[in-house]
């Protein structure tokens, strides 16, 4: 039943409902028994998840700091679903993974060691300071501590089950505590090892002052410096497509890489580079967010774009009977 302000969903039991294998229970003068403000909902959902991607990345040792979406993988093994919202107290949102099999009994899924891990990421973060956790997932706890406020949603409980599904829970508090921790952690430009992918657009060998540019397909173009032994090897891979990594300066509160330093720089196959982008399916939200583009909030700019003496239907019409 959808009422003014909030959501709320009466869950019929049944024997075959599946366990949450993550548990958000909210906390705060702003959360009424069984509703949750749909604003806050959308919010927590899409942070929550978008933390999950970047713990999964950590896990497998790939690079959390890079332009353009998760890898189609992850997306499939750890994307949630929001399966219940109970109306005790404090409200409870109840999420399971989104798989089309669940596994053997022996073996575990990988969403679920990733939903785990996050919640030891957290609770480090409140036994001690932000230091020693994988950059791109502090970022990603930090935007989800962004809901929490006085007078809202004060305390987010990350509520999952132990190894192998056992009883015992494990469970890690997000409070305005964890949020000023991670804050001071991200609030100055950082070091981290990235990795970009992309053609070499560019590139300079002036005496002292070797750079050259990245261009991604999904993404801001990276600025990169690159030692004099390397120019030879950086003039042949020119116009192609090419895989970088090395240690990067990122730009306080994001994952925006300002300039990277090259460590390593292989040729990649323009065929692979394409379908990493296709397979990662990124939303409208994401490509925005890569490519930098903001929504237009004012249409008058858009004045002068047509010339005066064209009809803007009968180009509309061109256009449609093209496409045919």
């Amino acid at each position: 039943m959808l009422v003014a302000g909030g959501l709320h969903l009466a869950k019929r039991k049944q024997k075959s409902e599946p366990k949450p294998i993550l548990r958000l229970k909210l906390e705060g003068p702003g959360i009424r028994k069984g509703r949750v403000p749909i604003p806050e909902l959308v919010r927590i959902c899409e942070d929550a998840q978008n933390a999950i991607n970047k713990q999964a990345e950590a896990l497998r040792k790939r690079k959390t700091y890079h332009p353009g979406p998760i890898e189609h993988s992850i997306q499939e093994e750890c994307t949630l679903e929001l399966i219940a919202i109970h109306g005790n107290s404090p409200t409870t949102l109840d999420f399971d993974l989104r798989k089309p099999q669940r596994p053997l009994a022996f073996s575990e899924e990988f969403g679920a060691q990733v939903i785990r891990e996050f919640a030891s990421t957290i609770a480090g973060v409140r036994k001690k300071s932000a230091d020693g956790f994988d950059a791109g997932v502090l970022l990603r706890l930090y935007s989800l501590t962004g809901v929490i406020s006085p007078k809202g949603i004060s305390r987010i409980d990350w509520i999952t089950r132990s190894h192998n599904g056992h009883q015992n829970k494990i469970s890690a508090a997000i409070t305005k505590t964890v949020r000023a921790r991670v804050a001071k952690r991200l609030s100055s430009p950082r070091k981290a090892l990235v990795e970009v992918d992309g053609v070499l657009e560019m590139a300079d060998f002036k005496k002292e002052d070797y750079k050259c540019r990245i261009d991604p397909p999904i993404g801001t173009p990276v600025m990169c410096t690159f030692e004099p032994q390397r120019a030879d090897e950086i003039y042949g891979l020119l116009r192609k497509y090419v895989r970088v990594k090395g240690l990067g300066t990122i730009h306080p509160y994001t994952d925006k890489i300002e300039l990277m330093h090259i460590s390593e720089i292989v040729p990649l196959s323009p065929m692979a580079l394409s379908d990493q982008s296709f397979f990662a399916n990124p939303s409208i939200a994401d490509l925005m967010a890569a490519s930098n583009v903001q929504p237009l909030d004012d249409p008058s700019i858009l004045v002068g774009g047509i010339p005066p003496d064209e009809d803007v239907d009968e180009m509309l019409k061109v256009i449609y009977d093209a496409r045919k």
